[in-house]
């Protein structure tokens, strides 16, 4: 394998029904100089013999597997990620139920080139995606606009308050990887750490031209949230008792979104600005504060403009 080429990360768990058409669509890429390094994370169906199958026809695909069981999302990308070769300068990240579109890593890769002309350092690149069913039927041409994501709120302050980036639709340069790795235990999701890191040292280009079928099936580790902000007058309505009652799930968001700021703030270190080090520090402590002192710390770090005013609302009620 040559530096060159775009190295996929790819942690697999219970992907049977999908999992060959994702590697196919891979295969078809327009730009052929990739290597797909793939783990099974503890499934139970015939997802490690479907990997096995394709690593035996095609010498691009690597199955790697390591005996440790299921170490959930995070830890199981983690683990794949630091498995790729040292001289890797492109990788991506990419879901094992989902279609890739055949020009998908031709157009990530005109991207991330466009912008290391620009400025050397820590680049992540992330695209829009096509939201489908477990039948690839459309549900929205952009999952941007589904899910209300503000690709401009890509400040440090932004990606800690809110993920901008899906990891089935990203591209990281070598410089990115470095200062990234390794992905620590308080990391809340392997694309989030990696916004994160980017947002704190590098950049984040966003490229709206779709570049994956995001397929929603019922059983996906995370999925397409669409939130309250986009829904109807009518549907606003009927849906307050909800948007208001979820406080456990609010809380247990902004529990991991501050866990995973005292992280960063760790493994960075003398890599932050001291303001950004200094609202990492506030961020991670908002968990103890008594209730009344939470909320003022949530309108003051957390609270978002692009997030509406119903989801916002409901972070200050219920955080």
């Amino acid at each position: 394998m040559t530096p060159a080429t775009v190295h996929i990360a790819c942690s697999v768990h219970n992907n049977d029904p999908y999992l060959r058409e994702f590697i196919a669509s891979v295969q078809e890429q327009t730009h052929g100089d990739w290597a797909l390094w793939l783990r099974d994370d503890g499934s139970t169906d015939g997802s490690a013999a479907i990997i096995a199958q394709a690593a035996a026809k095609d010498d691009r695909v690597h199955f790697v597997p390591d005996g440790t069981g299921a170490l959930g999302i995070t830890q199981a990308f983690a683990w794949v990620l630091e498995r790729i070769p040292e001289d890797a300068v492109r990788i991506m990240f990419a879901d094992a139920d989902d279609v890739w579109l055949p020009e998908k890593i031709a157009v990530m890769l005109r991207a991330m080139e466009a912008a290391e002309r620009l400025a050397e350092g820590p680049v992540l690149v992330h695209s829009d995606l096509v939201v489908v069913d477990h039948t690839l039927r459309t549900v929205d041409r952009s999952f941007w606009h589904y899910a209300n994501i503000d690709t401009t709120a890509s400040s440090l302050r932004d990606v800690v308050a809110r993920n901008p980036v899906t990891g089935a639709a990203t591209m990281m340069n070598a410089a990115l990887r470095r200062v990234m790795r390794p992905i620590p235990a308080g990391a809340a999701l392997h694309d989030w750490w990696a916004a994160c890191v980017a947002a704190a040292t590098g950049r984040i280009i966003a490229v709206d031209t779709p570049t994956v079928l995001y397929r929603q099936h019922g059983q996906n580790a995370l999925g397409a949230r669409r939130p309250s902000s986009t829904w109807d007058a009518r549907e606003l309505l009927s849906q307050l008792p909800v948007a208001f009652g979820r406080t456990h799930r609010v809380r247990a968001d902004i529990a991991a979104a501050a866990k995973q700021a005292g992280a960063l703030r760790e493994h960075l270190g003398t890599r932050l600005q001291p303001a950004d080090a200094d609202f990492l520090a506030a961020y991670a402590r908002i968990p103890e504060y008594s209730l009344l002192r939470r909320k003022v710390e949530l309108a003051r770090l957390h609270l978002r403009r692009q997030n509406g005013w119903i989801q916002n609302a409901g972070v200050l009620l219920r955080g």
